[in-house]
């Protein structure tokens, strides 16, 4: 008897550990995916956001779910072509549909500057092919792991220019 309840014992002790993990890391234990999720996002840097935010908005051409996922409900944004609020910067990106092929601008990223919680992206932005694009300047405030606050400054590049520097 005494083996059968070792035998038992010694299972017992490898397989609780194990349910224990399964259980506190599913949709339902005390660690959720979606808390696991949010501590992930809280343990990156703000230019860890806003890169991560680029990236699947821009080179994986998802700008709705990059939105749904990094930014912040209570989102300020300052551009003037929407109204600001988070509801209408999803709107916005509702009407893109950068996922065709070739669909969205095609960027480059010349500058990337962080500090605090402020992170400037400076890139060039090319929305139709053949055109000479817009040089962009976006300004993040980052908080708690989303982004909270947008500014934007956008120049159109001129086909021609006497500066021999150029714009980046």
């Amino acid at each position: 008897m005494r083996p059968a309840i070792h035998a038992l014992a010694i299972v017992a002790g490898l397989a609780a550990p194990i349910a224990l993990t399964f259980w506190s890391t599913s949709g339902s234990g005390p660690r959720s995916a979606a808390q696991a999720a949010a501590i992930a996002a809280e343990a990156m840097t703000p230019r860890q956001v806003v890169e991560a935010f680029e990236a699947l908005a821009f080179d994986q051409r998802k700008p709705l779910e990059a939105a749904r996922k990094y930014i912040s409900p209570e989102m300020r944004d300052h551009s003037q072509r929407i109204v600001g609020d988070y509801p209408s910067i999803i709107a916005f990106l509702e009407k893109l549909d950068w996922a065709k092929e070739g669909g969205g601008p095609q960027r480059t990223i010349h500058h990337l500057v962080a500090e605090g919680d402020i992170v400037m992206v400076h890139h060039h932005l090319v929305r139709t092919p053949g055109t000479p694009g817009i040089s962009a300047v976006d300004i993040f405030r980052v908080k708690d792991g989303k982004i909270v606050e947008h500014w934007e400054a956008l120049q159109d590049l001129p086909a021609t220019s006497p500066n021999k520097f150029g714009a980046f």
